[in-house]
């Protein structure tokens, strides 16, 4: 009995002398991990990455900036049954532990077991958090026991409540969703306090692994992870049978998973530069900037529709063209659209033929399919289909309507132009830029045409040369000799002659400067630079905005000298607001994450020009709506005035017009110099795209007339003669005197 006693002591003191060594072994590990671990000062300080949000002239959200897409937003405006559901498939236990949820790791072991696969994780809430704030993510068990320290910290430092609400604002959703916030808007188009349960389990689901059980990836997977969310909220007692078995038989639809195209990804960019310019990338890209910008919504939407639908047609009228290079993709999936995506109607999208007939082909885009009459495009040769269709094919389409239950479109054939555009509109009255466009698409081409390439004007610099003529005493009535004329030239040290010639190649002998201006007769131009001197237009021009080279010719008049839209547009803007310049700017105002004001943007208008010239250029400009080269622009039914533009050889073609509060203009062409056909011109390609802006813009507003200076007196002149006329004569216009 002694020696089993004995023997029994000493196995006792072996048992407490290793679990001392192994006390003493986690301890000094302990020690270790809690030297090398991160400060709990750094969760103190946390900033989380906030989407910086640009706003309209009228205060609504349309784009966003940032690298990690999340919107702050307290707990308590997060729906409780959101918040249940993550904690029933994440933490069942979160409120009884205290940072370990031991129960959960060895429940998380047999489910795993089970299914012989990764089903379920074991880490606390806390210890998610502790990882996505404060560790990297690497899977090493040096990592995990870091994560477990960190989390018994947190939790002695922070209610439950704070470490829901800073979990449930950083963890990814997918999709560069983070934060509930952000994947409710994301997934639904909705704010988060808006979800319902179904919606809310959807979203909980998502943590585990976002991409897996996205219901953008797979619906019937995400179906299945919803409804085991939905199960273990019953099971814990977070929502009754009644309410389970309701959200369990919503109806799953595919939800607004729809492709969106930014609005105005030009004017983004652009604002974008100014803002990394003036508060440096980090706070672009996390710090939750508020930027109110000038953009009109109604105007760039308008733009937008105008010019792009412009830009197909003048390429449709060309003929089609046979894609270079075939789809990648699968032909059952189709290039660019996911399987769960809805197209909408109206938009254009690619689209791969998966079978040609004699007349129509069989188009897939996404989960969808569509037939297109090829006998209905009438700018196609449908004789011959399958010299110009291949299975495999990418074309592009435009839908018509859409038929979700069978999975069907109803389409058009399209085509992406080859030639380029760029618009641009602003408020004359401040320099606000209210629509903008740098090219057909900006995916393709990031190089903002409207703002950073120069082109030759042609006609639409002439303004200028007559507004200077008018500030020297001449007058819309002043007679210019339509007939032929040469100049001799030195050109790279050798004299040459240069004679200009009007576009129809025809002379009109003495010729009013009204008349010549409406109708672009280029002799005229060119005669009156000559009679006044280039340098007045060059300073008028530099007093106006043009900041690009001008070349001291008289071939100035002609617009050779290059320049961009943008400097056209705020231009153009002095005649507009009586000859006042307002430099343009798209920031009105931005503020910071808390609302505190960082800049404000006061517009300072300066005259520039005798608002006496800028009135009587306006009339004559008028006049060119009237009478001239842009009366396709007559339909809007109001006073507008403007000028059109086409370069020799017809590269360029270019409309600037305007009404008393908006101005705005349209370049057409090629990024290298090509013609745009031999009979192009800009009234035929520049104007129309002009006109459908402005009917959409204008079609609700009051019509204005062009403000008369009060010492202006009217004149009846023969349109002809420049003479004085009586009201009798069928060719009487209206100019006016100054006092």
């Amino acid at each position: 009995m002694r020696r089993r006693s004995r023997v029994r002591v000493t196995a006792i003191w072996s048992i407490l002398l290793l679990m001392a060594i192994s006390l003493g072994v986690l301890g000094g590990l302990f020690v270790t991990y809690l030297r090398d671990l991160p400060t709990l000062e750094a969760l103190e300080e946390y900033q989380p990455s906030l989407v910086t949000t640009l706003y309209s002239d009228h205060d609504e959200p349309f784009a966003t900036l940032f690298e990690q897409k999340r919107f702050w937003i307290p707990l308590d405006k997060i729906p409780r049954h959101l918040i249940s559901g993550v904690i029933a498939v994440e933490d069942a236990q979160f409120y009884q532990h205290r940072g370990i949820n031991f129960r959960g790791i060895a429940r998380a072991l047999l489910v795993n077991l089970r299914a012989l696969r990764p089903v379920e994780g074991g880490s606390s809430i806390t210890q998610q958090l502790a990882k996505l704030l404060l560790l990297t993510p690497e899977k090493h068990l040096s990592r995990k026991i870091k994560e477990a320290v960190l989390a018994i910290e947190i939790e002695k430092r922070y209610s439950k409540e704070k470490i829901l609400e800073l979990y449930l604002n950083q963890v990814y959703f997918g999709y560069g969703a983070y934060g509930v916030e952000s994947a409710a808007h994301t997934y639904f188009k909705k704010p988060v306090d808006q979800l319902n349960l179904a919606e809310a389990a959807t979203l909980a689901g998502l943590p585990r692994a976002p991409n897996y059980y996205s219901p953008i990836t797979d619906k019937e997977r995400a179906i299945r992870r919803r409804n085991h969310v939905l199960t273990r909220m019953a099971e814990e007692g977070f929502v009754t049978k009644q309410e389970t078995a309701s959200a369990l038989a919503a109806s799953f639809n595919e939800f607004p998973f729809e492709k969106t195209r930014n609005l105005g990804p030009y004017f983004v960019e652009y604002i974008r530069q100014q803002l990394e310019e003036r508060y440096g990338t980090y706070a672009v890209y996390h710090g939750g900037l508020k930027v109110y910008t000038t953009l009109n919504i109604v105007a760039q939407r308008s733009a937008e529709t105008a010019l792009l639908d412009g830009l197909r047609e003048i390429d449709k009228a060309r003929g089609f063209r046979a894609p270079r290079t075939r789809s990648s993709t699968s032909a059952v999936a189709g290039k660019g659209v996911l399987p769960y995506l809805i197209p909408k109607a109206g938009e254009t999208l690619s689209a791969t033929v998966t079978k040609v007939l004699p007349k129509a082909i069989t188009v897939q885009a996404g989960g969808y399919q569509g037939d297109i009459a090829l006998d209905k495009v009438p700018w196609l040769d449908s004789s011959q289909p399958r010299q110009q269709f291949q299975t495999g094919m990418e074309v592009k389409v435009q839908v018509l309507s859409v038929n979700k239950q069978k999975k069907t479109l109803s389409l058009n054939l399209e085509q992406d132009p080859e030639i380029e555009g760029a618009f641009l509109a602003m408020d004359p009255r401040d320099g606000g830029v209210k629509a903008m466009i740098g090219g057909y698409d900006f995916e393709r081409s990031k190089f903002n045409r409207a703002l950073q390439a120069r082109r030759q004007p042609g006609s639409a610099f002439k303004p200028f040369v007559y507004a200077a003529a008018f500030d020297r005493g001449l007058t819309p009535s002043t007679i210019i000799n339509d007939a032929p004329v040469s100049y001799s030239l030195l050109v790279d040290g050798k004299r040459t002659e240069w004679s200009p010639e009007n576009y129809d190649r025809k002379f009109r002998g003495q010729t009013t400067l009204r008349y010549g201006l409406e109708h672009s007769i280029n002799v005229v131009a060119v005669k009156l630079i000559e009679r006044i001197g280039v340098d007045p237009v060059i300073e008028l021009a530099r007093n106006l905005g043009i900041e690009s080279t001008l070349r001291r010719e008289y071939a100035l008049a002609l617009g050779v000298s290059e320049v961009t839209l943008s400097e056209l547009v705020s231009a153009f803007g002095v005649f507009a607001h009586s000859g006042i310049r307002f430099p343009p700017y798209g920031i009105r105002k931005v503020t910071d994450n808390k609302g505190a004001l960082l800049e404000e943007h006061i517009p300072m208008g300066q005259q520039v020009m005798r608002k006496e010239t800028a009135f009587v250029l306006t009339n004559v400009l008028q006049g060119v709506i009237e009478r001239g080269t842009g009366s396709r622009a007559r339909v809007l039914g109001r006073p507008v005035a403007g000028k059109t533009g086409t370069t020799q050889a017809a590269t360029d073609a270019w409309f600037i017009g305007y009404t008393p509060d908006l101005v705005a203009g349209v370049w057409i062409g090629h990024d290298t110099k090509r013609s745009l056909g031999p009979h192009e011109s800009s009234a035929t390609l520049a104007v129309p795209i002009w006109t459908r802006f402005m009917q959409r813009v204008v079609q609700d507003t009051p019509t204005e007339e062009f403000p008369v200076p009060a010492n202006a007196a009217p004149v009846l002149v023969n349109y002809i003669s420049g003479r004085p006329t009586t009201p009798d004569d069928k060719d009487a216009v209206k100019e006016f005197v100054f006092r």
